[in-house]
């Protein structure tokens, strides 16, 4: 074999390997940007545009880093984000999502309920955003449900902390605090503690008050929740539904959320 012949035999050898390393590094790039439907029930519906005719999807599939899915009457879905986290989607809900190899991607909630589990940043990554039609949300690593019904517009947060910015006009934002001086009644010589208790019920309820702030933006942190009825903002504890429903949606996705890093 001439020194020609053995040159032209390296070099396609070159260009085969040169095209596995590339394509297989331009793949797994891909694959952890695909958004991957991985549990799924009643079927999910995905387009790639806004009104373009969707199609239905089975139990998994993987897809473009931009996609559109719903679910019907009897649907749910458990959808990996690219490197970002995970999202569980209700029955008769829709979002819109893009994700982006620098986390920078983001969510429009469109209707119903879906549970958001999102990887924390590093560095100086830039925050992911949901969007819901009364407010944008930044987002650096955390569990929260965001709901929107004809019944029901509210935010609950199960862990971390998110950033509710307003895209217009101020948030009017009602709390309730309660001065808890529990401890400081008890010392005024009262000796029945029953009685005390009872008496301080009462007490606790007389001193209730609400404060109310105008703000563009705010911070929701664990175990709290934001109500919303046009600008008007009720911030409070999570409520008995919001619980029963983050815990119903953790249950349904328990192996995956274990793989959030948050």
């Amino acid at each position: 074999m001439s020194s020609f012949t053995k040159l032209k035999l390296h070099y396609r050898t070159f260009l085969i390997l040169f095209s596995i390393v590339f394509f297989s590094a331009g793949f797994c790039h891909a694959s952890e940007d695909a958004i991957e439907i991985v549990k799924s029930q009643g079927g999910v519906i995905t387009s790639e545009a806004a009104g373009e005719q969707g199609q239905e999807e089975g139990s998994k599939g993987v897809f473009r880093s931009r996609n559109i899915l719903s679910t019907g009457p009897k649907g749910r879905a458990v959808v990996r984000v690219g490197k970002t986290g995970f999202i569980i989607i209700e029955k008769n809900s829709k979002v819109e999502i893009e994700s982006r190899s620098d986390n920078a991607g983001f969510f429009r909630h469109v209707t119903g309920m879906i549970y958001y589990a999102l990887n924390a940043l590093k560095g100086d990554q830039r925050r992911t955003e949901v969007r819901t039609a009364s407010a944008t949300l930044g987002i650096r690593g955390t569990r929260f449900l965001v709901t929107d019904m004809p019944e029901r517009n509210e935010i609950g947060m199960r862990k971390g902390t998110v950033d509710v910015i307003s895209p217009d006009s101020e948030f009017e934002i009602h709390r309730k605090a309660e001065l808890d001086e529990f401890e400081a009644f008890k010392q005024e010589g009262r000796d029945a503690i029953a009685k005390e208790k009872k008496e301080f019920e009462t007490y606790k309820a007389d001193m209730e008050r609400e404060f109310v702030e105008y703000k563009r933006e705010f911070s929701l942190g664990a175990n709290r929740m934001a109500s919303f009825d046009g600008k008007r903002v009720q911030e409070g504890p999570l409520s008995e539904e919001t619980r029963q429903d983050m815990e119903s949606l953790e249950q349904y996705a328990e192996e995956w959320l274990k793989e959030v890093n948050d």
